[in-house]
Order: structure tokens, then sequence, then C-alpha cells
């Protein structure tokens, strides 16, 4: 299924949730969280790598320690890049995303310019930027 299929099937969950709601009492990194189907279909790899880094949250942090502001964060972070990948059709590789930087051979952050980190999370390879999402 194309990126910006799925990115259409989680829009619904954005629209009719707030940010209290997300992710209310979920064990274990806010990354897992998110990749779990059973809690907001659609959301695929890529897509909550650019939703952290835009919401300047690490991807290991516990789901059950967001703070309000950073639910916040994450909520309006999530609306925006689900609305962009819908009407592009798929996650777009733009070089001012993450994801347009994920896969270069050096990836650089697209908002302070310095190295970013790579490591599995889920089993999944996650990328991140350690000044921007502390």
């Amino acid at each position: 299924m194309p990126h910006g299929a799925a990115s259409a099937r989680a829009l619904p969950f954005v629209a009719r949730h707030s940010e209290a709601d997300l992710l209310p009492g979920r064990r274990g990194a806010v990354k897992s969280a998110l990749m779990d189907q059973s809690v907001i279909a659609g959301l695929g790899n890529p897509l909550c790598d650019e939703i952290l880094w835009r919401a300047c949250v690490a991807p290991r942090t516990p789901a059950r320690d967001l703070s309000g502001t950073e639910r916040r964060r994450l909520h309006a972070a999530m609306g925006r890049v689900l609305r962009s990948s819908v009407r592009a059709g798929c996650v777009p590789q733009r070089r001012s995303w993450l994801t347009g930087r994920r896969d270069d051979s050096e990836p650089l952050c697209p908002r302070c310019g310095r190295p970013l980190c790579s490591s599995r999370i889920a089993g999944r390879r996650t990328v991140w930027g350690p000044r921007c999402q502390p």
C-alpha cells in the first residue's frame, strides 16, 4: 500500500482525538506505540520518524511519560505530516524533512545540520536527531 493511502487511514484519528487522547497509558517507547496498528492504523515507519522529529520527541521516550506539551506537539506534528503525505500521495522526500535525509550516506538533520542517528526500535530502523530530539 502506498504511504499516502496509509496516511489517509491515520488522518481521521487525529481529527477525532485530542492530544490528551494520544497514547494514554501506553507502555514502551513512543515510537513503538505509534507503530502499533491497533492504536493508530496507517502510521508506518517513515511517518513515525518524521512525526517524532517534527515534534522534537526522542523515539525512545516512554509513551506514558510524555508531558502535556510533548503530546500537543506530537498531535500537531501528526496532523501536519499526515495532511502533507495524503496530498502528495506518499511520504514526501523533501530535503527539509527528516524523511528526505534519512537515506543519505551521511544523513544530517535538516533543522540543525548535525549528524542523524540510526538504531532499531521495535525491530524497525529508526532515525532521529539527537540534538533536536533530546
